[in-house]
């Protein structure tokens, strides 16, 4: 599970981007839908730099 967990950080950074596009591109300017993408990033980047740290074992 380390070795995935930064791969699982990337991917909520992707669909994060990919929501925060969506309702970019469909006019939906909601705050939920806005704050649900950023904190997909949010919670993206802390989970990658989370995974990179455990994944070396020092």
């Amino acid at each position: 599970m380390r070795k995935r967990a930064p791969l699982i950080g990337l991917l909520l950074i992707v669909i994060g981007t990919l929501l925060l596009f969506v309702c970019y591109f469909m006019h939906q300017t909601t705050n939920l839908l806005l704050l649900t993408g950023l904190a997909l990033i949010i919670a993206g980047i802390i989970g990658y730099i989370q995974g990179m740290k455990h994944a070396n074992d020092f």
